[in-house]
């Protein structure tokens, strides 16, 4: 490493610091594991609350359905209940008509037969048993509509009390409904969150990038009074071709079409290449992503 604190690119350091790279960088994996295996802990027991949730949501949902069912059953009973009281409370008032009519017909025959009276007394008396008789049956029939009235009021209060009910069982289950959506939201987010994490992993997990068994295409960066000067060489190449920019992208574009899988392109920076750190690192970074075998699988 520089006094700058940047790491040195020349070739002929790598040999010094491999021996005290190589415990650092296990001591810093098994710190990556167990984060991951921590969290993967955490995550599952999440998971497995969140399930148990959704099951309990899902019984209260069944249960409240059912609840509901019930409530509309009960009320078309009541319905048709409520229909027969009012067409007997019709039927009743019908008759009531007729009695009061038939009041009033004998009424008239009874202020008829007082101008008969001597001759008609028994007649008399055998209608005024009969008016007495009516009059008994239209309290009786008054008594009967009033029970019926009591019972419709009775059945109108009571079906009322269900639709209240029945509207609080809704709500319910619209309250059940949103706790049951919210709850697989949750887990799908979960899920998002588990699926980066697996990215990392498997990011983590990937050997290191090697030159062993693949095409190593060299590239050279210099500067020269200023211009840069790109060099590149394939492994049949018996020395450095200068090239452009332009056909430094060719070839490697050509290259990696013959090896998609093994293309290794290695940079290099003389001593005194005349690069500053942050050129050496943009060129490096954008080469490597658009060409090495390495960064093609990576998002």
């Amino acid at each position: 490493m520089s006094s700058q604190g940047f790491v040195d690119l020349r070739c002929d350091q790598q040999g010094a610091n491999e021996e005290s790279f190589w415990p650092s960088f296990t001591d810093i994996m098994m710190v990556i594991v167990m984060i991951f295996l921590l969290a993967m802990v955490i995550l599952l027991t999440r998971n497995m609350e969140l399930v148990h949730q959704l099951q309990t949501s899902l019984k209260a949902e069944q249960a409240a359905s059912l609840q509901a069912q019930s409530t509309s059953q009960q009320n078309s009973t009541l319905n048709q209940r409520l229909q027969a009281l009012e067409k007997e409370a019709g039927m009743m008032r019908l008759k009531l008509m007729d009695l009061s009519d038939e009041h009033e017909h004998t009424l008239a025959a009874l202020a008829a037969s007082q101008t008969a009276q001597a001759t008609l007394y028994d007649a008399y008396t055998q209608l005024q048993q009969k008016n007495m008789q009516v009059i008994q049956n239209k309290l009786l029939l008054q008594t009967q509509v009033q029970t019926l009235n009591d019972s419709l009021l009775q059945a109108n209060s009571a079906y009322l009390a269900l639709q209240h009910q029945d509207q609080n069982h809704q709500h319910d289950l619209l309250r059940l409904q949103n706790t049951h959506q919210s709850n697989v939201q949750q887990l799908n987010q979960l899920k998002q969150a588990y699926a980066g994490l697996e990215k990392k992993y498997q990011r983590l997990i990937r050997p290191a990038r090697s030159p062993k068994g693949r095409y190593v295409v060299q590239v050279r960066y210099q500067k020269v009074n200023g211009q840069l000067h790109i060099d590149i060489k394939e492994p049949s190449d018996m020395r450095f071709n200068s090239v452009s920019g332009v056909q430094m992208h060719k070839r490697l574009a050509s290259i990696q079409k013959k090896h998609p899988k093994d293309l290794y392109v290695k940079i290099i920076f003389p001593e005194h290449s005349g690069l500053s750190y942050n050129e050496a690192w943009k060129m490096t970074e954008s080469l490597l992503r658009m060409y090495d075998y390495y960064y093609q699988d990576q998002p």
